[in-house]
């Protein structure tokens, strides 16, 4: 008797995008990863119309599953980035291009989101600084040259947030530049306070 062969069950995708906005995060999990294995590039088409949805607990769990694709999902983000003044839109690109890093590791990433992130500095609005800022910070080594000369910028929200990134960091040039912050006479009281800070924080992880 011939053994018979086993069909691998391939999950519907309805069901997959059920399953991401159902409140259990394992259940979400699951979804977009077998999303990632099964249904990519029809999966990735409809998590990316969901970047400007109403629902922010749509867009939320859409920005989560889009940084699972990892590398594959970079340059499709890029366009949408690029083709839209929405704030909204470009804050869930950064978000996504967090996700990819904390999620994948990709060491470097390409020249073409550095230059999206070049792009992404000079926007004053706070919840892009506060988007590409945890951007830079996950980066490490390819983030670290931007969040030391960030951390010298004018503007005060971008400045200080770049400060508490270099907090996270372990390495000598982050201590250099925190210390370098606190003996600047010249700069804001509220930058002074976020140096103390981040470099109480920097020595704390030089202990661990």
């Amino acid at each position: 008797m011939e053994e018979m062969l086993e069909t691998e069950y391939i999950p519907n995708i309805e069901d997959l995008f059920k399953d991401l906005y159902h409140p259990n995060p394992n259940i979400n999990k699951q979804a977009y990863l077998n999303m990632v294995n099964y249904w990519p590039k029809e999966s990735m088409s409809r998590l990316i119309l969901n970047l400007d949805h109403k629902d922010i607990d749509k867009r939320r769990k859409s920005v989560k599953a889009l940084g699972a694709f990892g590398e594959k999902v970079l340059a499709p983000i890029a366009e949408v980035f690029y083709a839209t003044k929405d704030v909204q839109v470009r804050t869930s690109c950064l978000k996504i291009f967090t996700k990819v890093a904390s999620m994948n590791g990709l060491d470097p990433f390409p020249q073409k989101i550095i230059n999206l992130i070049e792009t992404a500095l000079i926007d004053d609005t706070p919840e892009i600084i506060l988007s590409v800022v945890p951007l830079l910070r996950q980066l490490e080594d390819q983030g670290l040259p931007f969040l030391i000369r960030i951390s010298k910028d004018q503007n005060l929200l971008r400045a200080s947030a770049a400060i508490t990134a270099l907090g996270e960091i372990d390495d000598p040039l982050s201590e250099e530049c925190l210390n370098e912050t606190l003996k600047d006479r010249s700069r804001d009281y509220l930058i002074h306070e976020s140096a103390n800070s981040a470099l109480a924080n920097y020595l704390n992880l030089k202990k661990r």
